[in-house]
C-alpha cells in the first residue's frame, strides 16, 4: 500500500467511546487552521518573530521527523524513496499545503547528493500570516519548512534541511522550497543547524527570559520617573497656586496657569528670561514671581522702563556715571546693574531701547560688567535679567531695528503672556475681584454684577486688558447706584458691545460668528477700539501726550508710536 493510492478513512481512524483520533495509528487533535494562527500569533507575540521563527522551524522538524517514521512502519517501505515521493500527497491528505516536487535528485548509494525542490499553493501558514500581519518581507511558512526538513531527514537517514525561496505570505504566486543534504549547504550549514536544533531553545528562552526581566525592570523605573515627575508637577502646581493666591493674583484660566507653572519652573535657572505679551496683560507679576522664587529672592529687585527715559538718561540709570560725565552730574552714581547686583534687573518695554544702547547692554549681558557714563574702568556685576515687551521682536529684528543677538542673549527662556481676549473664562473672576477690591477701597456695598453687565464684559475685546478691565470696574463701583453693576455703570466702549448685540437680537456666539465674517459693526476689532479709546483719551485731556500716556498706563513714547500707526493728527502738547 501506498500514499498514492490511499484515502484519509485509511489512515484515519475514530473512537468516539474513547474520545481518540488516530492517523496511521498515532493519535492526533483536530485544530483548525485559524486556532494555529491565533498560537502562532501569540508565540511572535511573546517571543518576538525571531524567535518565534525558529520555535515554529524546530517543532515543524520534530512532527516531519515523527510522521515519517511511523508512515514507514505502517507503510512497510522498502526504500527511502518511496517515502520521499509520498510526502507530496502525505501533505495534501492532513491539509497542511497543496505539494508537488519541481525537482528530485536522490541516489541511495550516495545520500549526501541528496537535493529537491518542492512548489507549495494554499499554505495554511502563509494565509494565517497574511490574515493577521498583512504582507512580510520575508518568507513565513516556518512550520512548514521544519516540517518538509524534518520528514525528509527521517526518509534519508541523515541530515536534510529545507529552506523557502519564495512565499505567498511575503507577495509572491506560490510559495517555493529548497532541500539539501546537510554537507550541500557549505558556509549556511552552521546557520541552518542553529535554527534546527533544539538544544539551542533553552538558550533562547534564557535569553528572552534575561530581555523580559530587563524590560520589567526599564519599565519600573520609567514609572517611578514618572511618579516622581507627576509629583514634582504637583509641587510645582502648588507653589504657583499659593504664590497667586499671597498676592492676591487671580488664576482663573489655564493658559494663565501655564504661563505661571513656566515661571516657575524657569524661576530657580540664573539665566535671563524674555516675557512677552501685550501691554496690561500682567507680565510685571510674571517677572516678580521669577524673581521671588528664585535664589536671588532675598536680592533686590530693581526695574527700569526703557520707554520713559531718554536715551543718555536711560544709559546713566542702567549703567551709572561719574562726577562730571555731563552737566549735573555733581556726585559719582552707581546704575542699576550695580544696584541689582545678587537680585533681579527687571527691563521693561525693552524694545523701545535704541540700537546705541542695545550694544551696550549686550556687552553687559556678555562680559557681566559695565562702565559707569564718563568713566574708565570697568565694574564687574552680578544681576540676573529678565526683561518685558509688547512688540513682537522677532519682527522688529527682521525690520533690522533690534539686533538679532541681544535678542537671542535676552531671549533665552521666552514667556509668553496671553491677552484677555484669549482667556476670556477669567473674566469673570477677574471682574468679580475687581469689584471687591473697589467697593473696599472706595466703602460701597456692592455685592456683585448684573447678568446683562457680566455679558457686556465677556464679549468685549479689552484692548487695555487685565489693566483695562481693572479700571473699568474701578469706574463701574465708582458710578454705581444699586447693589450690583448694571450695564449703565460701564465705560462707554464695553456698553457698545451689548448695544451690538441688542441691535442684532443675536447672543454672544452670533455677536462672534459676525465679527469673524467682517460684520459692519466690529463688536472684537481690537484697532478700532485702541484707536478710538486714545482719541477719547487725548481729548479728555486737551491733547496732553504725557498725561494721557499716563491715564493709558502707557509709555509716552509707546502713545506716540500708536499715535503714528492709527494716523492720529498729532496736535497733542508733550509738556502739559
Amino acid at each position: 500500500m501506498t500514499l498514492s493510492n490511499l484515502h484519509l478513512s485509511d489512515v484515519l481512524e475514530f473512537s468516539p467511546d474513547e474520545g481518540q483520533i488516530r492517523f496511521h495509528e498515532q493519535r492526533v487533535v483536530l485544530l483548525s487552521a485559524a486556532a494555529l494562527g491565533l498560537l502562532r500569533k501569540e508565540l511572535v507575540a511573546t517571543l518576538g518573530a525571531e524567535s518565534a521563527r525558529r520555535l515554529l522551524l524546530r517543532f515543524g522538524f520534530a512532527d516531519g521527523y515523527h510522521d515519517a517514521v511511523s508512515l514507514r512502519d505502517h507503510l512497510n517501505w522498502r526504500q527511502p524513496i518511496e517515502g520521499i515521493r509520498a510526502a507530496p500527497s502525505l501533505y495534501i491528505l492532513e491539509g497542511l499545503v497543496h505539494a508537488r516536487f519541481s525537482s528530485l535528485a536522490f541516489d541511495p548509494a550516495h545520500p549526501s547528493a541528496f537535493e529537491a525542490e518542492q512548489v507549495w499553493r494554499h499554505s495554511y501558514e502563509a494565509e494565517q500570516h497574511l490574515h493577521h500581519y498583512g504582507r512580510d518581507s520575508s518568507p513565513v511558512c516556518w512550520w512548514l519548512t521544519g516540517y518538509s526538513s524534518g520528514y525528509m531527514s527521517a526518509c534519508v537517514g541523515e541530515e536534510v534541511y529545507f529552506v523557502e525561496t519564495a512565499c505567498a505570505g511575503a507577495g509572491a504566486r506560490e510559495c517555493r522550497v529548497s532541500g539539501r543534504h546537510a554537507e550541500g549547504w557549505g558556509a549556511d550549514l552552521e546557520r541552518l543547524r542553529f535554527d534546527f536544533r533544539s538544544a539551542d531553545l533553552a538558550a533562547d528562552l534564557d535569553r528572552l527570559r534575561k530581555e523580559v526581566h530587563a524590560e520589567r525592570r526599564r519599565l519600573r523605573r520609567r514609572e517611578r520617573e514618572l511618579s516622581d515627575q507627576a509629583r514634582e508637577l504637583d509641587l510645582l502646581r502648588e507653589r504657583v497656586v499659593r504664590h497667586a493666591r499671597s498676592r492676591r493674583f487671580v488664576l482663573a484660566s489655564a493658559a494663565m496657569r501655564e504661563v505661571l507653572e513656566l515661571a516657575a519652573r524657569v524661576a530657580p535657572l540664573d539665566t535671563t528670561v524674555l516675557v512677552g505679551g501685550e501691554s496690561g496683560t500682567g507680565k510685571e507679576f510674571v517677572v516678580r514671581m521669577i524673581h521671588e522664587q528664585s535664589a536671588r529672592a532675598r536680592g533686590p529687585l530693581v526695574s527700569v522702563n526703557c520707554a520713559a527715559l531718554t536715551e543718555t538718561l536711560l544709559e546713566s540709570e542702567l549703567f551709572g556715571h561719574v562726577r562730571g560725565a555731563f552737566t549735573g552730574a555733581v556726585r559719582d552714581k552707581a546704575g542699576l546693574f550695580e544696584v541689582a547686583s545678587e537680585g533681579t534687573l527687571f527691563l521693561d518695554e525693552v524694545g523701545e531701547m535704541t540700537p546705541a544702547l542695545q550694544a551696550k547692554l549686550l556687552r553687559a549681558l556678555q562680559e557681566k560688567e559695565i562702565r559707569r557714563v564718563g568713566g574708565e574702568r570697568s565694574i564687574r556685576v552680578n544681576a540676573r535679567v529678565v526683561a518685558a515687551t509688547n512688540r513682537d521682536l522677532r519682527a522688529e529684528v527682521a525690520a533690522g531695528r533690534f539686533r538679532e543677538d541681544l535678542f537671542f542673549r535676552l531671549g533665552a527662556f521666552v514667556i509668553t503672556v496671553p491677552p484677555l481676549r484669549d482667556r476670556r473664562e477669567a473674566i469673570p473672576a477677574l471682574a468679580h475681584e475687581f469689584v471687591n477690591r473697589a467697593a473696599t477701597q472706595y466703602k460701597k456695598p456692592i455685592q456683585g454684577i448684573t447678568p446683562a453687565a457680566m455679558t457686556a464684559l465677556a464679549g468685549y475685546s479689552w484692548p487695555g486688558n487685565v489693566r483695562e478691565l481693572e479700571n473699568a470696574m474701578a469706574r463701574a463701583v465708582i458710578l454705581a447706584s444699586g447693589p450690583r453693576i448694571a450695564p449703565a455703570d460701564l465705560p462707554p466702549e464695553v456698553q457698545a458691545y451689548r448695544h451690538v448685540v441688542a441691535a442684532r437680537g443675536g447672543s454672544r456666539g452670533t455677536a462672534d460668528a459676525s465679527d469673524e465674517e467682517g460684520g459692519e459693526a466690529g463688536a472684537f476689532d481690537l484697532a478700532r477700539h485702541e484707536r478710538e479709546l486714545i482719541r477719547r483719551a487725548l481729548a479728555r485731556y486737551r491733547g496732553s501726550r504725557k498725561r494721557t500716556a499716563a491715564a493709558l498706563n502707557i509709555s509716552p513714547v509707546t502713545l506716540w508710536r500708536k499715535m503714528k500707526q492709527y494716523k492720529i493728527a498729532d496736535e497733542a502738547d508733550d509738556e502739559r
